[in-house]
């Protein structure tokens, strides 16, 4: 889901940000209050090497920008319990079969 309209919107954006390993599917999720912030963070840190998710890391420095995506996976209505979401969407990319990171 690239709905990168959330950049224009007035309010923050709520939910469950993916980055996406193009070439695996390999996919690391991550809940947010702020989408666009999450976005801007999780693409400086992996650029400057410094990403909390070893393997994560390892792979983007290894394969470079254009083999990932980062996308806002699911937005959350304001009374949404983030954790419960990120855990619901984490158990139905296992039961795809995709591989997650940690």
């Amino acid at each position: 889901m690239q709905d990168y309209g959330i950049f224009s919107r007035p309010d923050k954006v709520r939910g469950i940000i993916s980055i996406r390993n193009l070439k695996t599917g390999r996919t690391y999720l991550e809940k947010t209050e702020d989408a666009v912030r999450a976005f801007r963070d999780e693409r400086f840190r992996l650029d400057l090497g410094m990403h909390a998710e070893p393997s994560l890391q390892a792979e983007y420095t290894a394969l470079g920008l254009e083999l990932f995506s980062i996308d806002l996976e699911t937005e959350a209505d304001e009374g949404e319990d983030l954790d419960e979401l990120l855990e619901k969407r984490k158990e139905a990319y296992r039961e795809s079969g995709t591989e997650l990171y940690r």
